[in-house]
């Protein structure tokens, strides 16, 4: 069944390889509400809607409410983008916004921005947000304090109800690419890729899509250490746009072959299941890169199970590659050391076992 849904989502969706899609429509209510939820569970929910949409399909399967529903949700998400943009913009803040702005309708967890500038230049930012009234500060009682990241609320809506769970409003400022103290991607090299683009008639810093990807092909396995079909498809539209030079060039410099590969084979694997060919700019990388074939095989054994879990050994072998930058391996000796606080040990063993059982995120 699950090959099916993910097959069957795939092909309603459609590719933006494929010059005239047509998509295959739900048989019937029961089928495409399961498709629904499958969409939901992969972050898509809103695309995969949409599709619904253009094929003047939503009112037959009662779904025109829940379309209505998830684009406030993504026009309210844009709005928060933007309102926090333009308070950094206004106040000189060298930044981007990163794999929270997809190339298609996508409602992602919330709004992740990187700051490139000095530890005092971040402090003096994150006061100021404070101060600012429009922000609400949030401490998850699951989180642990941390100098690089801090987390808010925008505040114009509501308050921030459940301290578990990621809303729309949310807002993460990163002073660094991390998981937990371990820097995943550099962001001296990142940030000589911030380029800009508008939104809601206003000027935000993003960065480049040859960026954004590597950024989100990383996060997804180091951090995440999961696919879903949220990533599947920023893949899929960002590879539309970027230059494979470029792009390759990115992942060389960030010491993220393996990880790109990886996912790059899963991806191939996807779309010629769905649609019975791999795209050129896919076979172009991974003739480049190499594929890679174990994560290849166990998803076919998964009967193509979305999302997928990225094998423990792939994680191992991605760090592995990052420890040959000089950054990373001191990321790593910090995390070492403040490993010796019983509190930071006990959230990050929590943390690994549970992005070992959970099924999405």
């Amino acid at each position: 069944m699950n090959t099916n849904l993910t097959i069957k989502l795939l092909r309603t969706i459609g590719s933006p390889f494929i010059a005239e899609n047509k998509p295959v429509i739900p048989q019937n209510r029961e089928e495409a509400l399961r498709l629904y939820e499958y969409a939901k569970k992969n972050k898509i929910e809103l695309l995969y809607l949409t599709s619904l949409k253009d094929q003047e399909k939503l009112k037959d399967f009662g779904l025109e409410c829940k379309y209505y529903e998830e684009f406030k949700k993504y026009n309210e998400q844009l709005i928060t983008a933007v309102r926090i943009a333009k308070l950094l913009n206004l106040s000189g803040v060298n930044y981007a916004i990163f794999k929270s702005i997809m190339p298609f309708p996508a409602t992602p967890n919330d709004v992740d921005i990187i700051h490139f500038g000095t530890d005092k230049e971040y402090n003096t930012l994150i006061e100021k947000i404070r101060l600012s009234g429009e922000y609400k500060e949030i401490v998850s009682p699951r989180g642990y304090p941390y100098s690089f990241k801090h987390d808010f609320h925008d505040a114009r809506k509501c308050e921030h109800i459940d301290l578990y769970k990621k809303d729309i409003y949310d807002i993460d400022i990163y002073h660094g690419l991390t998981v937990s103290y371990i820097r995943y991607l550099s962001e001296k090299k990142i940030k000589k890729h911030i380029t800009k683009i508008k939104i809601l008639n206003n000027e935000i810093k993003v960065l480049s899509p040859e960026a954004d990807l590597v950024a989100i092909i990383a996060h997804s396995i180091i951090t995440e250490q999961l696919l879903t079909l949220l990533v599947y498809y920023a893949t899929l539209y960002h590879l539309t746009e970027i230059s494979i030079n470029d792009f390759i060039s990115i992942v060389r410099e960030n010491y993220v072959t393996f990880p790109v590969k990886t996912h790059l084979s899963l991806v191939a694997e996807l779309h010629k299941a769905a649609h019975g060919f791999v795209p050129e700019k896919i076979k172009e990388m991974l003739a480049e890169l190499g594929e890679e074939t174990s994560e290849r095989i166990k998803l076919l054994k998964n009967n193509l199970k979305m999302p997928y879990k990225y094998s423990l050994s792939s994680v191992i072998r991605t760090f592995l590659e990052k420890a040959r930058e000089d950054k990373f391996r001191r990321s790593v000796v910090k995390q070492t050391v403040y490993m010796l606080n019983p509190k930071l040990a006990k959230w990050v063993i929590y943390n690994i076992l549970w992005r070992r059982i959970r099924e999405t995120y």
